[in-house]
């Protein structure tokens, strides 16, 4: 359980006397602690309800349950087993200490209570819970991370290789001479192909530094007021060499004075990767519609092509992050799966959802949502 560490740290105590319950008020809160008491077993839920304690003093011999009882009681719930529980007692024997440790008790306080004693106890264990907790933080950040560094070293091994293994070979034959720089076909085919490898691993090696700072929170997000309709007119010039090889007709139809509030970076991200992978898969002469609708304090963005579509059961594979799912564009074209997680990814930052809506045979609609931006113009 990781629990955000603060200033004061929070003992709950149950214990069938009020006496002791007032007593271990004075005693904590003259400590610098939170706390809170009862002698009700039933409100003790209750309380931990309301705020999970960073410790449980925790009476042995009450009227309704014993202390053991109560303890394997919070122990079975998963939210709760992990909140260090000291038992008080007026003494204790070698069968008792056994049985509370049993149950997942850490240690024992015998009554009546040594102030410095108490708080000693308390204080140990709840700076080892604590250090516990950071552990465990720190072994799921690094199992992250490696999980991370894998998936890169696969994508760098496989998807990014192959391209640029691609145009190496063809600037091998150009050197050798088995193509003829001087053929009619070279630059509308060789040049062209190289510019779209080249392309293609440009492309894959942004989404790859843009997944990886995402998935380890390094992205800053720093929202502003975009002009929607500008970003897209960029982002069409930037794959024109895609959509023209293709014959694609790109249109913009968001109106003059559309406007965003999101960040730069993240926005032109998603708007690339989705008018990309709808260039993959249209058709030769096919056409490509950006549009935008217009809601209360949002804008949903829409990315429309008349190409191929997706089946219903991989529109849920794309959608899965934990999932690498791809397939080849209407031309052969290669991909990874990778843009349209860095896509989620940067529309949740935004506080958007990316959806997807298509018919196969038909084509397919991507669309997401961003803060509704001023116009400034009007």
């Amino acid at each position: 359980m990781n629990q955000q560490v603060t200033e004061k740290p929070y003992i709950l105590a149950v214990d069938d006397e009020q006496l002791n319950i007032e007593l271990l008020r004075f005693i904590l809160e003259r400590n610098d602690f939170d706390y809170k008491g009862t002698s009700n077993d039933d409100y003790f839920f209750e309380l931990l309800e309301e705020k999970l304690p960073d410790l449980i003093l925790l009476d042995i011999i009450m009227p309704r349950i014993e202390g053991f009882e109560l303890c394997e009681k919070l122990k079975s719930f998963a939210q709760y087993k992990d909140i260090p529980v000291i038992f008080l007692t007026g003494k204790v024997n070698v069968k008792d200490k056994v049985k509370g440790f049993e149950v997942g008790g850490v240690d024992y306080v015998t009554k009546p209570f040594n102030e410095q004693e108490l708080i000693a106890r308390i204080q140990t264990h709840i700076e080892l819970r604590r250090a516990k907790n950071q552990i465990e933080r720190q072994a799921e950040n690094l199992k992250q991370s490696n999980a991370l560094k894998d998936r890169m070293f696969s994508i760098i091994g496989h998807d990014l290789r192959s391209p640029l293994s691609a145009a190496k070979l063809k600037m091998d034959f150009i050197m050798r001479g088995i193509i003829d720089p001087k053929a009619d076909d070279f630059v509308d085919g060789t040049v062209f192909e190289l510019l779209k490898t080249m392309d293609e691993a440009l492309n894959l090696l942004q989404n790859l530094l843009g997944w990886a700072k995402s998935e380890s929170d390094q992205i800053q997000v720093i929202p502003e007021n975009l002009d929607l309709r500008d970003i897209v007119d960029q982002t069409f010039r930037l794959l024109k060499l895609g959509s023209e090889h293709k014959k694609i007709t790109l249109e913009n139809t968001i109106s003059e004075g559309t406007f965003v509030h999101a960040d730069l970076n993240t926005t032109k991200t998603v708007l690339r990767n989705l008018l990309s992978n709808a260039i993959k898969f249209t058709p030769f002469d096919g056409k490509i519609l950006v549009n935008a609708q217009l809601g209360e304090e949002n804008i949903i963005i829409e990315v429309q092509d008349n190409g191929q579509g997706i089946p219903p059961e991989d529109i849920s594979k794309i959608l899965n992050p934990n999932e690498h799912f791809s397939k080849l564009g209407t031309d052969k074209e290669p991909g990874t799966g990778l843009g349209l997680v860095l896509c989620q990814n940067f529309v949740r930052k935004s506080g958007g959802t990316l959806k997807i809506k298509s018919i196969v045979g038909e084509g397919s609609t991507f669309y997401f949502d961003l803060p509704l931006g001023i116009n400034i113009m009007a």
